[in-house]
């Protein structure tokens, strides 16, 4: 049993890896060609040309017969490639071409088993290593004579000028090095982002966290030309897949269970941040209750931000409800009749002082009126971290779900809205998982589409703002 819950956290590890590369894929993309670029334009403007100059020779002392056999004293060879490369050698080479600073280096190996000596001198100048390789020849005696006197050299290949470089940029290695390191600071970036960044992905992590119960999973729709507009979004759409309508069935059918058991007929729909798909949820929440010819009013009170009419409209808007808590208006002036079981009411205009307009003693009069007409209430209301109008609504509810865009909300904030939340009202049906897409690498069980009910407690580990 322990071995498969390790199994299932380390999936959930790549499924939050996945899902960082995927959010984060167009940084990724030009963190490599940044590398790329860096390594490959470093191989054309300080890439270090070398050209050489090789000599073959072979030293030996004078009284050896076989000049070619290794010598029986170990030292010499050693000592001769010593002097040949030091510092007497660079002064004496300095005055032989009549130069400040000798621009070669100078390196000797020997040959295996044998005396013979394979000199290379490397310069950024061809003609320098040729010239530098001359006059060490023509010259080492005046170093090697003060010390090894009896050491003769014979020169069995003489310097030649190199007509090409050594070698050129290997603009393919470049390429590939740039890569590499482009993919190794792409990954500890995502890593990071996927471990610091705590969002909601699934329905078990709403279970774990949240200690509520996922009420639906909606699935992502991508934004094509059969989606173009918001309305396309709706239940009413014969073109929408079957996994959306599924999911607000399964929605409408907890509310009527769940309404009749404890006597709950206004519902608030909110979210912990702007763009999470609450107005959506809400109004094909009430479009499903009409459908079952459950008496609905659906009532756009997100007066600072108003969506409603962008998901659902008519050909003639009455009024708003801004316009109704004013005095201006009746209420049967602002009531708009989609069909035969489900009224819309708009806000039409941005209006920013919405508190103040929904603190007044109209708007608890409307909500009372609102109950007298209608089996359900559905409000569309207000995010519940940005500003106080979702829980000034609140205390005239009798439950709430709240949209959780996938991925989207950190958890903590989510924790904190919820908190607060349920300080103002006693009874949380739960959420609902917007814009959701199952990943390849977790079995989530929680998040397919089925009732449940949640009462909004334990909230008690988020930050405060």
């Amino acid at each position: 049993m322990n071995n498969e819950e390790n199994k299932i956290d380390l999936t959930k590890y790549f499924d939050r890896f996945y899902r960082s590369f995927k959010r984060l894929r167009i940084y990724i993309l030009l963190i490599i060609i940044a590398c790329i670029a860096f390594y490959e334009v470093r191989a054309i403007f300080f890439f270090d040309t070398t050209y050489s100059s090789q000599a073959v020779f072979v030293a030996y002392s004078g009284d050896q017969s076989n000049i070619y056999a290794v010598s029986e004293d170990s030292e010499l060879l050693s000592t001769f490639s010593s002097l040949l490369t030091g510092s007497q050698m660079q002064e004496v080479i300095k005055t032989d071409l009549n130069v400040d600073s000798v621009n070669a280096t100078i390196t000797l190996n020997q040959v295996t088993d044998t005396n013979l000596i394979e000199m290379t001198v490397t310069s950024s100048s061809a003609q320098d290593a040729y010239d530098v390789a001359n006059s060490v020849l023509n010259n080492y005696g005046s170093v090697t004579d003060m010390v090894m006197s009896d050491v003769i050299m014979t020169v069995i290949d003489t310097p030649t000028l190199a007509t090409s470089a050594d070698a050129y940029p290997d603009y393919i290695t470049s390429g590939i090095k740039g890569l590499i390191i482009g993919l190794g600071i792409s990954f500890v970036l995502t890593f990071l982002f996927a471990i610091l960044k705590n969002t909601v992905c699934s329905g078990d992590d709403i279970k774990n966290s949240l200690h509520l119960t996922n009420m639906a999973s909606i699935p992502y729709i991508s934004t094509n030309k059969i989606y173009k507009k918001k309305t396309s979004l709706l239940i009413i759409n014969p073109r929408i897949q079957y996994q959306f309508r599924q999911a607000f069935h399964d929605m409408r059918i907890s509310i009527e269970q769940e309404a009749t058991q404890q006597k709950l007929q206004t519902i608030m729909v909110t979210s912990t941040l702007p763009n999470e798909g609450k107005s959506m949820v809400s109004t094909n929440i009430a479009l499903a209750l009409a459908k079952k010819n459950h008496k609905v009013v659906l009532v756009d009170l997100d007066l600072r931000n108003p969506s409603i009419l962008g998901m659902i409209s008519l050909a003639d808007i009455n009024g708003n409800i801004t316009d109704y808590l004013k005095g201006e208006l009746y209420l049967e002036e602002i009531i708009n009749h989609y069909n035969e079981s489900l009224d819309i009411i708009y806000q039409v205009n941005s209006y920013n002082d919405a508190s103040d307009i929904m603190l007044r003693d109209e708007f608890g009069q409307f909500m009372k009126t609102l109950k007298q007409k209608y089996e359900f209430i559905i409000l569309d209301t207000p995010p519940l971290y940005m500003l106080e109008d979702a829980l000034v609504v609140s205390q005239y509810c009798d439950s709430s779900i709240v949209v959780i865009k996938q991925d989207y909300a950190s958890m903590y904030d989510i924790l904190d809205a919820l908190e607060e939340l349920n300080d103002h009202i006693p009874h949380i049906f739960g959420t609902v998982l917007n814009q959701y897409k199952p990943s390849p690498f977790t079995l989530d069980n929680a998040s397919h589409y089925g009732y449940g009910y949640g009462y909004g407690y334990g909230y008690g580990y988020g930050h405060k703002k």
